[in-house]
């Protein structure tokens, strides 16, 4: 991409290149993918690779570094019967005080980004936003 288009990449072709990987079940180069990243690598793309941890079983790769980690580890462990690391995880969260976010979604609308949180309609344009044509 860089040699050959001049183009430099950046967070969201590193995430897609996890994302791709870990769809893959190529888990250890999704893992190298992100540890020779130029730059620090952000929730995205760590919650890609756990994602796919958990479609493949893999809880050696699935380390947490935020609540929704936290549920998405819980949920490898849960699906392996691994009921010990479960209980363990969610022990974990109430220690120190996690919570899962709601999850939220961006929309761009003529040129201005709105965020909907799960089951929150408070937003303006909730009304335009999931209008159906």
């Amino acid at each position: 991409m860089q040699h050959k288009h001049g183009i430099s990449p950046r967070m969201e072709h590193y995430s897609c290149m996890v994302t791709l990987l870990g769809r893959a079940g190529k888990l250890d180069d999704a893992y190298d993918i992100i540890n020779q990243m130029p730059f620090e690598p952000d929730g995205c793309i760590w919650g890609s690779l756990l994602g796919s941890c958990r479609v493949h079983g893999n809880v050696v790769l699935a380390e947490p570094e935020n609540a929704s980690n936290y549920v998405l580890l819980s949920n490898i462990y849960a699906y392996k019967k691994m009921w010990d690391g479960v209980n363990r995880l969610r022990d974990m969260m109430k220690t120190v005080g996690l919570k899962k976010e709601k999850g939220c979604s961006w929309i761009e609308i003529k040129n201005k980004v709105h965020m909907l949180l799960a089951g929150d309609s408070s937003n303006p344009m909730m009304a335009a936003i999931t209008e159906k044509q």
